[in-house]
């Protein structure tokens, strides 16, 4: 007979809905996931795994590269197929231990798209209620719409290719537009970068930004700033792009990286009763609890911040104030951001106050690549007037590594003498910014 009543109804199997789930379900809860898709959403399938393992196989390629201008090593071409295949694999062995994970947890998992009113959720002709119903559908990429726009390929599409475009024009220097630039740039394509507004990453400390945007330049990405893409036409050879002031570009392929539009507007009569923000993300409070009595959202769903390790907190801790002692929601304050182009780029908090900065060449990069070209690494360091740390800015190798540390130094109120107190390793990059 077929269980309908549980104490919490979790829609959506990524990031923050497995965790939740589990987590509840540690906790005695019995739980019920819906998912219609793959388990683990869009970070695994579609996002920050394989677009990482791209990343990393960019970064050896890049390397290779300038080792080779160097007369160190000699030419390698990398199989972008057997990449393909190895990365599929990969995640698909991912998503059968989420499978086992989730059985083992004693989680109910149904299959299919689910219908919510109220804490009712409806799923392939059976109903299901519970106490507590969380919304984690995550969110899917905007679609941009212009003439020709069958012809774009989004972050889907891109993180499945098994084989890699010569020419690739991208629509939107977010992170995400960035990122793709950057990884099939280091691959040996020819890339242009479109971005309807002034700088790239504008998100981003725009002293950071420019550094990569140098990079960028110095790497042979086109830019084309305050100028978006009005139409695409299939041709003989490719694809002709136009672009808002009358510029046409000949590619490949055409990526649009425009934004994500959260799904809450896929649920049925839940989605017309949930009061939203502009970007289409549930309104939440600090128990991340909708305008819906006994509704919760968390992940892109949820009008936080859109990050796989914020969800995935969220998840947790909802559990626990659900059905444990109680939890606490991670403060969004101190959540570290990094674009992972080459290198990663990435900061905390605000650099500006009294800041300790440079910009330098590394051991390794002199001698293993070409002396010309902005130097790669830069970091920036900004202290208040009792000298705490307030903020890093660092593009270096492992940045992503590093701005973790630094995020947790400024949480503990760390000051720039405790940095100079250190006696770091030599060479590395820590000994430039603290008293090495």
């Amino acid at each position: 007979m077929t269980q309908t009543t549980f104490h919490s109804i979790v829609i959506g199997g990524g990031s923050g809905g497995l965790s939740f789930a589990r987590t509840a379900a540690g906790l005695g809860a019995q739980v019920l996931l819906v998912e219609q898709e793959d388990l683990g959403g869009t970070c695994v399938n579609r996002g920050c795994v394989p677009k990482k393992i791209l990343w990393s196989a960019g970064r050896m390629q890049r390397a290779l590269a300038a080792a080779h201008t160097t007369g160190i090593l000699g030419p390698a071409a990398m199989d972008f197929q057997t990449l393909a295949t190895r990365r599929d694999t990969h995640i698909a062995g991912i998503r059968d231990g989420f499978e086992e994970s989730l059985a083992q947890d004693g989680v109910t998992l149904v299959r299919g798209r689910a219908q919510v009113d109220g804490t009712c959720v409806r799923v392939n002709d059976t109903t299901y209620t519970a106490e507590n119903v969380v919304i984690a559908t995550g969110a899917r990429p905007t679609p941009l719409d212009i003439e020709g726009s069958e012809h774009l390929s989004d972050s889907r599409d891109v993180l499945s290719w098994t084989s890699r475009p010569a020419r690739i024009l991208i629509v939107g220097a977010g992170y995400i537009g960035c990122e793709f630039a950057a990884i099939f740039a280091a691959m040996g394509s020819d890339i242009t970068l479109v971005q309807d507004g002034t700088t790239i990453l504008d998100t981003f400390p725009p002293s950071l930004a420019q550094h990569v945007q140098n990079i960028f330049e110095h790497d042979g990405i086109a830019l084309h700033m305050g100028s978006g893409l009005t139409a695409v036409h299939r041709t003989d050879t490719g694809l002709r792009c136009t672009l808002a002031g009358g510029a046409q570009v000949e590619t490949d392929a055409v990526i649009a990286a425009v934004g994500r539009t959260p799904n809450t507007d896929t649920l049925g009569p839940l989605s017309d009763d949930l009061a939203c923000a502009d970007s289409g993300a549930a309104q939440v409070d600090d128990w991340l609890a909708t305008n819906v009595a006994g509704v919760h959202a968390l992940g892109d769903a949820a009008d936080r911040m859109p990050l796989t390790p914020v969800a995935t907190s969220d998840g947790r801790q909802l559990a626990h104030m659900l059905h444990g002692d109680g939890g606490a929601l991670i403060d969004l304050d101190n959540v570290t951001t990094t674009a992972f182009v080459y290198p990663p780029a990435a900061f905390i908090g605000t650099a500006d106050g009294s800041p300790r900065t440079d910009t330098f060449r590394t051991l390794s990069d002199s001698v293993l690549g070409p002396a010309n070209g902005p130097e790669p690494q830069v970091f920036r360091l900004g202290f208040d007037t009792g000298g705490t740390l307030t903020g890093a800015e660092i593009a270096a190798e492992h940045a992503e590594d590093l701005i973790a540390l630094l995020a947790s130094l400024r949480r503990s109120g760390a000051k720039a003498s405790d940095l100079d107190r250190i006696a770091p390793i030599h060479p590395s990059f820590v000994e430039e910014f603290t008293g090495g």
